[in-house]
């Protein structure tokens, strides 16, 4: 998809460094969601445990694509968290959900968090290739999505 030659030099390091913190926050988003997923089981809730299945597909489908995208050039994609990714993720793990509304908001706040992220990443790359900056929008896109179909569960299951 691309080369070097689009990319030269210090501009080629710092986008596949960008997209690599970028990728480390999507990696992020899909381990809270496999919190979520989990806690959802003590519910014993199909819709809910479905929703959060299908959420994660979402995130494993953005991992694919922005890990493809860094391969393309010619560089490693991160696999980990940032520091404050593990922190996040472990925080999530500390709250006690006693019901599935209490779940849907923290993942309404999660989702709105990485909405947040990613419109932040646009901002401060603003010179962004037309095929990168199109992945990113994928990425709120479906951040807009996740959080209406977490709404309609609570509004039709609540």
């Amino acid at each position: 998809m691309f080369g070097k030659n689009i990319f030269g030099g210090i501009f080629y390091m710092e986008m596949t460094n960008e997209l690599n913190k970028f990728l480390s926050y999507i990696h992020m988003g899909n381990s809270v969601y496999r919190i979520y997923y989990n806690e959802s089981n003590k519910f014993h809730d199909e819709k809910l445990e479905k929703l959060f299945t299908e959420i994660m597909e979402v995130f494993k489908k953005h991992e694919e694509s922005i890990t493809s995208l860094i391969e393309s050039f010619n560089e490693e994609a991160t696999s980990s968290l940032t520091a404050a990714g593990i922190l996040g993720v472990y925080k999530e793990k500390m709250k006690i959900f006693d019901e599935p509304l209490d779940i849907c908001v923290a993942a309404l706040k999660a989702t709105n968090m990485g909405t947040i992220s990613a419109l932040k990443f646009l901002n401060n790359n603003k010179n962004l290739h037309y095929d990168i900056k199109n992945e990113i929008n994928e990425v709120i896109s479906d951040y807009g999505l996740i959080e209406n179909k977490i709404i309609n569960y609570v509004l039709e299951n609540i």
